[in-house]
């Protein structure tokens, strides 16, 4: 069920983001086409003033569809000023720029209610689970063999303090395979004990793992609270996702991606993720409850927007690109002189998406 609620919300977030392309368009004058949610073949539909309105079968998503976006067509039915590359560049960068800004709003709604109705969960230095081995799920992670267990409070590293959760993912990630020391408290007693850390290899980087999870602390937050600490999650979110959209499509972690078709394990870190591999991460995500599942869908709206900003064409961010350079050159770029970029990167992205929908299949997600 929380599998089928997921794709349902990856689906309307999806829409919505269309939506903001055809109100933008509406809004400029601007012809649209087609409007439809889903994709494969055409379940129904219907026509009013120029657009094509219907469902289609495979409900993964939607797509408007505005004339004149290649100036090389020449869309009939329509005026010379109701097409997009007639538009002044500002009409260009309002509808290019309006799923993007949708998604990024769609986030900080979804925050922002999780905030202000919920609270803020907080990771402490009390472990909650133990984890198995990042080389192999048969074997102790370095924890089980340090002997830690759930309730205990690790309260130094290597004979230096941590005072929180961050600050102690940071000394056991620049420590791969090394020996290193802990301390912890149970049952109000302190203890030190030793462990060999593992090392997980991410791009050619390795980063030291020690295999724990934290007990969250909920924080209540007020309305006028709520708001800064959304913003700043949202900032933190934005960063990460453009961290992991500059981790996926570096040429490193495309030629790892490469060996998913010679039988290779592919680290969770670096695999992209289709609908089926989001609704598995949703499920298990759920487990720990719908709060942990919307914050997911926030981020998944972040990513979405990020996503979408990359500056290439075919994608909004080579739209806004090129009305930016419109605005400020007075010219227009020929759509032929893109053709060969805009091939490039659907290549990548037809590549990414087998890829992904292949993994999601033979090697499911586990978080």
């Amino acid at each position: 069920m929380n599998a089928i609620l997921t794709i349902a919300l990856l689906t309307l977030f999806v829409v919505l983001h269309e939506l903001g392309h055809y109100i933008s368009a509406r809004r400029s004058k601007i012809a649209v086409s087609e409007f439809f949610v889903g994709f494969g073949p055409k379940i129904f539909s219907f026509k009013k003033n120029k657009t094509e309105y219907g469902l289609k079968a495979f409900l993964l998503g939607g797509y408007v569809k505005i004339p004149g976006m290649d100036q090389n067509e020449s869309p009939e039915g329509y005026e010379n000023n109701e097409l997009f590359h007639t538009a002044t560049w500002t009409k260009k960068l309002y509808i290019a720029s309006s799923g993007i800004i949708v998604n990024f709003l769609l986030a900080w709604i979804i925050l922002f209610s999780i905030f202000a109705f919920y609270g803020i969960e907080q990771p402490t230095l009390e472990i909650s689970t133990i984890g198995t081995s990042s080389v192999s799920e048969s074997d102790s992670a370095p924890s089980e063999i340090a002997g830690l267990k759930p309730g205990d409070v690790i309260y130094s590293f290597n004979g230096k303090s941590v005072n929180n959760w961050d600050s102690l993912v940071s000394v056991i990630e620049v420590n791969p395979n090394q020996e290193v020391s802990i301390g912890y408290t149970r049952n109000s007693q302190k203890y030190i004990t030793t462990t060999i850390l593992e090392a997980r290899d991410i791009n050619n980087k390795s980063y030291g793992y020690l295999g724990v999870s934290p007990v969250l602390e909920r924080q209540t937050l007020s309305i006028l609270e709520a708001v800064p600490a959304t913003t700043l999650v949202e900032l933190d979110m934005t960063k990460s996702a453009i961290q992991g959209i500059v981790t996926l499509f570096s040429p490193a972690n495309l030629q790892t991606l490469l060996g998913t078709y010679s039988g290779e394990s592919i680290p969770d870190e670096v695999r992209p993720l289709s609908p089926i591999g989001l609704a598995q991460a949703g499920n298990q995500i759920a487990e720990g409850g719908y709060v942990n599942l919307f914050s997911l869908l926030a981020f998944v709206n972040i990513f979405l927007a990020v996503f979408n900003s990359i500056p290439l064409v075919p994608l909004d961010g080579g739209r806004i690109v090129l009305a930016l350079y419109e605005g400020i050159t007075g010219k227009k770029v020929e759509d032929k002189k893109l053709y060969p970029i805009a091939a490039v990167v659907i290549i990548v992205f037809v590549f990414l998406g087998i890829t992904a929908f292949y993994l999601d299949i033979t090697q499911p997600i586990k978080l």
